[in-house]
């Protein structure tokens, strides 16, 4: 019996590390200066840009909980890019993503900040306007 809550105990602590681990490695990207990226992201490159790029997969169980709300953002700024990592490896290389939903924050061409998990409308809003 003690050794099936030392398993138990064993297991919960790998799977806070590795939430541990991806958030650190996240928060390592803030600063980064980017480059090269193409296509419709390649503006968020220049000075004076500002804007929001979400990564998700398809199969991801709370992307399909935030990707109605990166939807609704997209309509009122342009700024406001998606990317399926399924079909755009190379991109997410770029920003060294690891897990999804990931929202990364991006102004004058450098990341801003980056957000792992799903955040609220409001949230993502107030990221945009600061």
């Amino acid at each position: 019996m003690l050794t099936i809550l030392y398993i138990v105990i064993a297991v919960i602590l790998l799977i806070f590390s590795l939430q541990f681990i991806m958030i650190i490695g996240a928060k390592r990207s803030t600063g980064k200066k980017l480059e090269g990226l193409q296509g419709k992201l390649k503006i968020l490159e220049k000075k004076g840009s500002k804007g929001l790029i979400y990564f998700f997969s398809p199969s991801c169980r709370a992307c399909k909980a935030q990707t109605p709300v990166i939807k609704e953002l997209q309509k009122s700024n342009k700024n406001v890019f998606d990317v399926d990592i399924s079909r755009d490896m190379q991109t997410a290389k770029i920003f060294g993503i690891k897990a999804t939903p990931t929202t990364i924050i991006v102004e004058n061409g450098t990341v801003k900040n980056v957000m792992l998990g799903v955040k609220s409308k409001d949230v993502l809003k107030n990221y945009l306007s600061s």
